[in-house]
């Protein structure tokens, strides 16, 4: 933080303020070239958010009316679903998107067909595919121009994330977890993981950016299963410095990436989303996993750049293992950025649950 400090055209006391609340959000990492670098860009995000919103920053009232966690500890993430835990039932139109993917003798035309079957789903994937995200030449017009352009497996899993997160968008955890914060943390996740995996030349990017998008959905499930559960986690993870995943493998045994793995498992996703999803907070434990490790450094990312929850103090660590195995320079990252954000603000007018 030396070049930070030494800063001299800035307000006293609101820079000391910004160096301390940076300094504790990344009070978990190891000190490498990455750090250093989403440090600064953190610390200017969060000193002009000190000025414009300084309310942003005191702390927030305990919401009102809301029964206490019982304090049972499942016996694990599949005894958790069992309980009052609702998850929406998948679409028809996300299943017949399953079995064109899966059918070796589908054809770019069947894709196109089942997506042109709901009217909300074209809109999405016309106006992702003629977003500056992937940048055609030309205007993308029709289902089936989006599939030949994108490539049958690339729209796929396009079709693919767009439904499935359009599935979380209900208000019970508003209180607690707002809506909006979610979705834009999920879309953040997803380009930054895309725009990494196509740096880094790891193939089919489109996967990374499903992975992103659908990575915290068992974080969701948790905070929308009981309103005093997610209170009992908050209140945890301030009181003891720890993130949020550590606080829910304290109180619960488990945390919402193994619970997502589960979720998206069940509902028959493919493999690497699958392990995106379970290993996004401990990529070692998948295996090292390109998948989960990709998603892992786009999650951390996305956190530092403020597209965040608002649940946790901390940001956690981040795996210098994932990271050298990506392969791209906290630099590089750096000059990513600006077009990163651009990305994540298109991206998520176009997705919105509003």
């Amino acid at each position: 933080m030396n070049e930070i400090e030494n800063t001299k055209t800035l307000n006293p006391q609101i820079k000391d303020a910004a160096i301390r609340y940076t300094k504790r959000l990344y009070s978990r990492t190891e000190d490498n070239e990455l750090i250093r670098a989403l440090m600064k860009e953190s610390f200017k995000r969060v000193y002009k958010r000190m000025v414009l919103e300084p309310d942003e920053f005191q702390p927030k009232p305990r919401p009102v009316d809301i029964e206490p966690w019982h304090g049972n500890k499942p016996e694990g993430p599949r005894d958790f679903l069992k309980s009052k835990v609702v998850l929406p039932s998948l679409p028809q139109v996300l299943l017949e998107i399953q079995r064109v993917i899966k059918d070796p003798e589908s054809s770019a035309a069947d894709l196109a067909r089942v997506i042109s079957k709901d009217p909300k789903l074209v809109a999405a994937i016309l106006r992702l595919a003629n977003s500056a995200m992937y940048g055609f030449q030309t205007e993308v017009d029709t289902p089936s121009r989006a599939v030949a352009l994108l490539g049958f497996k690339q729209a796929g899993s396009l079709a693919l994330g767009t439904v499935s997160l359009s599935l979380f968008k209900r208000s019970k955890s508003s209180a607690v977890l707002p809506v909006e914060k979610f979705w834009k943390h999920s879309i953040a996740c997803g380009v930054i993981a895309q725009e990494l995996a196509r740096v880094a030349g790891l193939g089919d990017p489109e996967r990374f950016f499903v992975g992103g998008m659908l990575h915290d959905i068992g974080l969701y499930v948790v905070f929308e299963s009981s309103s005093g559960l997610a209170v009992e986690l908050l209140d945890y993870a301030q009181n003891n410095g720890k993130s949020l995943y550590a606080t829910e493998q304290a109180v619960l045994g488990f945390d919402h990436a193994t619970l997502g793995g589960v979720i998206i498992q069940d509902w028959n996703f493919p493999q690497q989303l699958i392990t995106a999803a379970a290993g996004h907070h401990n990529p070692e434990q998948a295996d090292s996993d390109i998948n989960a490790g990709v998603v892992h450094v786009a999650d951390f990312i996305s956190r530092a750049l403020g597209y965040d929850l608002g649940v946790s103090a901390v940001l956690g660590f981040i795996s210098t293992e994932a990271w050298k195995q990506i392969g791209i320079s906290g630099e590089q990252i750096v000059g990513m950025m600006p077009d990163i954000q651009a990305n994540i603000e298109e991206i998520f007018k176009i997705l919105s649950p509003a």
